[in-house]
């Protein structure tokens, strides 16, 4: 029995009322309070969590009813460790489908003191560590951040972790393990961290629900996949104007590699007999090598040291010896060299600063290159383009991607140094990528809730409001959704609120009330506007993704879309072809469709 009396109601009470009265009132409350604590304890069990025994309640769940509720409005807990406690709830009922809503007549175990429990689950983590072998409920272990790695990617590629809302669970439960760390957004190459020792070890709900309802998953998975590379050393890749900085006259087999990548051969062993009206000449192909383009039947002499006399070179090019000569002048460098021998030989040379562009559906590809040369046009044929590459590492370029743009004539050669003095990379491991491609529910209210589970963020549907607007006066509606983001409260309502009803929820509930007409806005608007509302500025905005890990200028993919970087997801409504799914896979990315 619980007595609730207003001041005027008490005052009343007071002056009408004997002490006798008074005291058996508060006699009936003590006696009240005792049997209800009474029922409570008989009422009490224990769970098992992270190997201890957690006293708690069932509670039955009605209208009404959200986590936020029981924990923050009922108990009175902090709401900056709100999502600490759902873990625990979720570990401590396996049952539950989804924390974000309950289920009215379900029953959910509520432990009776969560931040004993949080304390101990932190003390566990800070100093009971577990071996590496050691697989069991609540074990722990070290894991060494590498370059560019981020916590999502380490929880996909360590624990095999794939559905969204069940990575959002791990990704809190590994910031409670790791409670001396501050800021998740940058990791740093080296330091350590604790992870669950194992995908089954770790006290978590198994039984996450999928994405969102309606959430159409298509998972698409590869064969092992060498990641990039590392080294200690850091590689500077070399510019793509490498080649102006070599001598032509003394980068000769360079040369030759370069004509060969487009079919020309150089050939400078042995000799060649040329007729002339008034005799031969023989050449020693040593000192003159000769350029050939079978195709075309044209050849080039090179006069590599400007020796041949004026006269004789006069004869060679003459009308019936169908020859050329081509002089390399002291001094010149070998990429100017290489786009006037390609002109002799029929190719077309092309600006080599800027990128060769070819769209294919929503997606662009733009590639540069030491050299960029268009071959001889072909009856009936589209023309090719060439694009030449002086490199110290090869197969920097993943070989698919070489096949759809040769598919598409555009064809990517590399010419490698051999005697290179840049530091060689190795790697000693080969981890298995993975990634997913999903489409996301077409109600607009649906990628909401999509976008909330995408960021880990239990959230509230349709909980009731009441706020009192004066006295003898309350004001009972209800939020669309609700969730708390970095420590506040928000409420989403998807119709326009009146001021004085959204004033008093601010004043009063300390509700951040934010209006979203989804009749008149976009999809990307209501991204756009729950993303700031989560304070990530993500837009949608064209983003350029490169294929080489090494100079980043030379073969890049360009598409639309709101890249979450910190979610590993690139979430656009552009098409883009199934063929690419695996480039953004190996970026550490999901692609995730709206419209």
């Amino acid at each position: 029995m619980k007595y609730q009396l207003s001041d005027k109601a008490l005052g009343l009470a007071i002056a009408l009322s004997t002490a006798m009265f008074v005291a058996d009132v508060f006699g009936q409350e003590q006696i009240d309070r005792a049997e209800s604590q009474l029922t409570l304890r008989k009422s009490a069990e224990t769970r098992e969590y992270k190997g201890a025994m957690v006293e708690g309640e069932n509670r039955r769940i009605g209208s009404g009813d959200s986590l936020w509720r029981i924990l923050i409005q009922e108990r009175g807990l902090t709401q900056r460790k709100f999502s600490q406690y759902v873990i625990v709830v979720q570990a401590l009922n396996p049952q539950m489908k989804s924390a974000s809503v309950l289920k009215v007549g379900d029953t959910v175990f509520i432990p009776m003191r969560p931040d004993e429990v949080l304390v101990a689950a932190s003390t566990v983590a800070a100093g009971g560590k577990a071996s590496n072998e050691s697989h069991g409920n609540g074990l722990t272990t070290d894991y060494r951040v590498k370059r560019g790695n981020h916590l999502y990617q380490i929880l996909r590629e360590q624990l095999k972790i794939t559905d969204e809302k069940e990575l959002a669970t791990y990704y809190a439960l590994v910031k409670d393990l790791n409670p001396q760390r501050k800021e998740w957004d940058v990791l740093q190459e080296g330091e350590v961290i604790q992870l669950p020792a194992d995908k089954t070890g770790a006290v978590v709900a198994q039984n996450a629900s999928s994405l969102a309802p309606g959430t159409e998953k298509l998972a698409q998975s590869y064969e092992p996949i060498a990641p990039p590379q590392t080294s200690t050393a850091v590689r500077a890749p070399l510019p793509l104007d490498h080649a102006r900085r070599l001598l032509a006259q003394e980068n000769l087999p360079l040369l030759a590699q370069v004509l060969n990548t487009v079919g020309i051969e150089v050939e400078s062993d042995g000799d060649e007999v040329f007729p002339l009206p008034n005799g031969a000449v023989r050449l020693d192909k040593a000192s003159y090598p000769i350029v050939l383009n079978r195709k075309l039947q044209q050849r080039v002499i090179l006069d590599t040291r400007e020796r041949l006399p004026t006269s004789l070179r006069k004869s060679f090019e003459s009308p019936d010896a169908g020859t050329s000569v081509f002089s390399l002048a002291t001094g010149a460098n070998l990429q100017e060299t290489v786009s006037q021998l390609l002109s002799r030989l029929g190719y077309q040379a092309l600006p080599s600063d800027r990128p060769i562009s070819i769209q294919q559906g929503d997606v662009a590809f733009e590639a540069m290159g030491t050299w960029i040369a268009a071959a001889p046009e072909e009856s009936g044929k589209a023309q090719e383009i060439f694009i030449i590459t002086v490199t110290d590492q090869a197969d920097e370029i993943p070989e698919y991607l070489r096949e759809q743009l040769s598919a598409k004539g555009l064809h990517l050669k590399e010419v490698v140094l051999t005697s290179s003095s840049q530091p060689q990379t190795t790697t000693n491991e080969t981890t298995r990528l993975t990634g997913e491609v999903k489409i996301w529910p077409r109600e607009k209210s649906e990628k909401i809730d999509a976008l909330l589970l995408a960021y880990g963020i239990p959230f509230g549907v349709a909980e009731p409001q009441s706020v009192e607007m004066g006295e003898g006066l309350r004001f009972e509606t209800q939020t669309d959704r609700i969730f708390e983001s970095k420590g506040q409260r928000i409420g989403l309502f998807f119709h326009q609120v009146q001021p004085e009803i959204k004033k008093a929820l601010q004043q009063r509930q300390g509700m951040k009330v934010v209006e979203l007409d989804l009749s008149s806005m976009s999809a990307k608007e209501i991204i756009t506007r729950v993303l700031a509302e989560l304070r990530d500025q993500t837009v949608y905005r064209e983003h350029k993704f490169s294929a080489d890990s090494g100079n980043k200028d030379r073969v890049n993919i360009s598409t639309a879309g709101f890249w979450l970087s910190n979610r590993s997801i690139f979430l656009t409504d552009r098409q883009i072809p199934p063929s690419l799914h695996r480039f953004f896979f190996e970026k550490g990315l999901d692609l995730v469709y709206f419209d």
